[in-house]
């Protein structure tokens, strides 16, 4: 595999490669962690995924949110979600991010590299849900948190 992280990636890339109907031939239908749901004929995504309420992202060279509609699209259950490993070092990404995950309650963003970043007063209201949030080596200031 080529260096991901150097490249630079979308939470939306990195979801719909790992959660793609193509890795999952034989798990259609209820109960089976992944289930795949049809859109109507013509419309830019051919499935959309309703994924797992937890979603572990490690390591896989996200720098950015992507298209904020997907992401609310996608991550409408996940009430867990591991960042941790990533490349994300920007906090308005990551409000991003939190403010389409309405149920969110644990966020981990340890090993991305937030040293110097700031966050909008306005953009602060995406963490208000948050009730467990990870910043394990990420070199966050206390005046910050």
């Amino acid at each position: 595999m080529e260096s991901e992280e150097t490249e630079g990636r979308t939470l939306v890339q990195v979801i719909s490669e790992k959660y793609s109907p193509e890795n999952f031939p034989y798990c259609r239908g209820p109960g089976v962690g992944v289930v795949i749901r049809s859109s109507p004929q013509g419309s830019p995504v051919k499935d959309r995924l309703n994924l797992p309420r937890i979603l572990v992202l490690d390591s896989c060279g996200i720098t950015e949110a992507g298209d904020e509609e997907e992401v609310a699209t996608f991550c409408a259950h996940v009430v867990e979600l591991d960042l941790s490993h990533n490349q994300l070092k920007d906090w308005g990404e990551i409000s991003k991010i939190l403010s389409n995950i309405p149920n969110l309650d644990f966020l981990n963003l340890s090993m991305n590299p937030l040293r110097g970043s700031s966050l909008e007063p306005g953009a602060a209201e995406a963490f208000s849900g948050l009730r467990r949030l990870v910043l394990n080596n990420t070199h966050v200031t206390w005046d910050m948190v």
